[in-house]
This record gives C-alpha cells, sequence and structure tokens, in this order.
C-alpha cells in the first residue's frame, strides 16, 4: 500500500479513510483508525448525550479524540446543518485541520473552512459535481458511488463508473467511495485512478464501533442482496433490509419532493435507534452494499492488517 498524494498531504500511512457516520463514528473510533495508519473522521453526533447542545458536544468529543491519539483525524461537516458556522468555528477552536463537508454547495463554506487553516475534502456523486468542487477550491474530493450506504445521488452513478471519469475530469485527488471494505476494493480503487479509499461499513463492524450488536450482527449476517433502495428517484437512500426497511420497499415507499418528507422518513433521526439501540422495527440503518462482503467483527487494527496484507499479496499476483 505506498504512499499517495492523500496520505501525504493529510499526514497519514495509509490512503484509507473511515466515514464520518452519524451516531456511530464516535471518538473510540476515530482514534482507533488514526492510531493504525488511517484517517479516523468524527462525525458530529457520535458519542454524545440524548438532547445536549450540538455545539458544546463538539467541543467536548473532539476532546476526547484528541485523548486518544495525536494522529491527524478529521471532522465531517454537513452543510445544511442550522448551526453549520458556529459548528465550522467550534472545529476550528480545537484545531480542527481536516474538514469533510457534504449535503450543500462547496461554494457555500469553502473559503471560510480555508481561512482557518483546514483542508477540505467535499463529497460528490457525479462528474460535474466534481468540477463545481474543485473550482470551489477544495483540496480534494471524495468519489462517492451508488453502492455506497445512506443517501446517494438521484443520478445513481456506480463507483466503478463515477470513479474513472472524475479522475479523468480534475486535477486535485479522488478518493474512491461505495461498496470498498477490503483490499479487493481498495486495489481496483487505485486501478481506476483513486489515490485513496473511504470506508464506512467495514469500521462500524469493528470492535471500536459503538454501533448496536444487533446491527453488527445483521450486517455480518447480510448477502449480496443484503442493502435495498428506498426514497424514490430524488432522494434514493441504501438502507440494510431489515424490518421498517422491508416494509418500505414492500409498500413502494417514496419520499416526495421535498427534503422535510425525506428528513422524518429516512434522516438521520430515524438511523438512530437502529444504529445505537439496534431496533430495526423502528429505525433504519444506513449500511453499503459492501456489507455482503464484510463477514466477521474485527478490531480496526485487524482490518488494517488484512487492507495492507492484501493489497500487498494482490499487487504480486498482478506484476
Amino acid at each position: 500500500m505506498k504512499r499517495t498524494p492523500v496520505s501525504t498531504a493529510l499526514g497519514i500511512a495509509y490512503p484509507v479513510l473511515q466515514a464520518g457516520l452519524p451516531w456511530v463514528s464516535n471518538p473510540e473510533l476515530v482514534a482507533a483508525v488514526s492510531n493504525a495508519g488511517g484517517l479516523g473522521i468524527l462525525h458530529p453526533t457520535a458519542g454524545v448525550e440524548e438532547g445536549s447542545e450540538p455545539i458544546a458536544d463538539l467541543h467536548a468529543v473532539i476532546r476526547r479524540v484528541q485523548r486518544l491519539t495525536t494522529k491527524p483525524f478529521g471532522l465531517s461537516l454537513y452543510l445544511a446543518h442550522p448551526q453549520i458556522e458556529q459548528l465550522i468555528e467550534a472545529a476550528a477552536q480545537e484545531g480542527i485541520t481536516i474538514a469533510i463537508t457534504y449535503g450543500g454547495s462547496p461554494a457555500l463554506y469553502t473559503g471560510t473552512l480555508k481561512e482557518h487553516n483546514m483542508t477540505v475534502i467535499h463529497q460528490i456523486s457525479t462528474v460535474r459535481q466534481a468540477r463545481g468542487a474543485e473550482a470551489q477550491g477544495v483540496d480534494m474530493v471524495i468519489a462517492e458511488g451508488f453502492e455506497g450506504g445512506g443517501l446517494r445521488g438521484p443520478d445513481k452513478v456506480s463507483t466503478m463508473v463515477l470513479v474513472p471519469q472524475v479522475v479523468g475530469s480534475i486535477a486535485i485527488p479522488v478518493i474512491a467511495s461505495g461498496g470498498i471494505v477490503d483490499s479487493r476494493g481498495y486495489v481496483a480503487a487505485t486501478a481506476l485512478g483513486a489515490m485513496g479509499v473511504q470506508m464506512g461499513s467495514r469500521f462500524v463492524a469493528t470492535k471500536e464501533c459503538v454501533s448496536h450488536q444487533n446491527y453488527k450482527t445483521a450486517m455480518i449476517a447480510a448477502i449480496d442482496s443484503g442493502t435495498i433502495v428506498v426514497g424514490g428517484d430524488k432522494w434514493p437512500t441504501r438502507i440494510l433490509k431489515q424490518g421498517l426497511a422491508i416494509e418500505m420497499k414492500e409498500s413502494g415507499m417514496e419520499s416526495g419532493e421535498d427534503s422535510t418528507a425525506w428528513e422524518q422518513e429516512l434522516g438521520i433521526d430515524r438511523t438512530k435507534v437502529a444504529f445505537l439501540d439496534g431496533d430495526f422495527n423502528s429505525g433504519v440503518a444506513y449500511t453499503g452494499a459492501g456489507a455482503g462482503l464484510i463477514s466477521e467483527i474485527l478490531t480496526v487494527q485487524e482490518v488494517f492488517k488484512d487492507l495492507v496484507d492484501g493489497s500487498h499479496s494482490l499487487a504480486r499476483k498482478l506484476v
């Protein structure tokens, strides 16, 4: 697993990012990923108390990560958050130097983040979005294919198709995401031109993640068809095929035309009970299609050992 412009710029040993997922990208997981040589990404909702204040929470969880690692880690920022400016200011006060942005135009806050000396990595799902992000001055993009979990791009472009087109369209580094859970996915992504990968579901199914055991067990039991996409053409959202999710699919659930309807039916509040309580009858769990390739719950260190050893083995076979 060679160094790339991504690992060099971010100050990490391996160009592997852990996706910043709501509720479950907790400080202990983030620190474990960074200590293992990757980039842990904290989500502001992870590891916080019910009903507490978001800005105070962010200060607290960042400090928890800092007590557990001296290595670089990033912060996931939802650009449409009603308190986004305060979140950015709090992150800057705590010394955050890497921001992963999503859910809005990079024109909104890239300048502000850069003024705070942060490296900005923006998540995109089309070539047009990638070009726009580059034009707004972001440092890297994460090209997220339709295989990934959670809300997907309405154009539904797969990772295999999206990544090489994005690589060929912009000059800044591209990080591949969506359906990547092991060394095979990593090597495939680099063959497509990506300079790093982001993985979500693989890190949820680790011992350091606070996700409920029911969720982890359901994930490793999943097969190739273990996730489904609901939400219609406007808000396609990939979730684990369990309980309420199956009812949604069978009823042909559409989220409607406005984001409010999507938030009520499939937004991050609807994921909390599934992620943290293991209750699939009341909540849904964002999960990538790569869950069918996850067969056991590992430590973060074991995930990285498999990634590194497997990549070396595959590289030798391909020579």
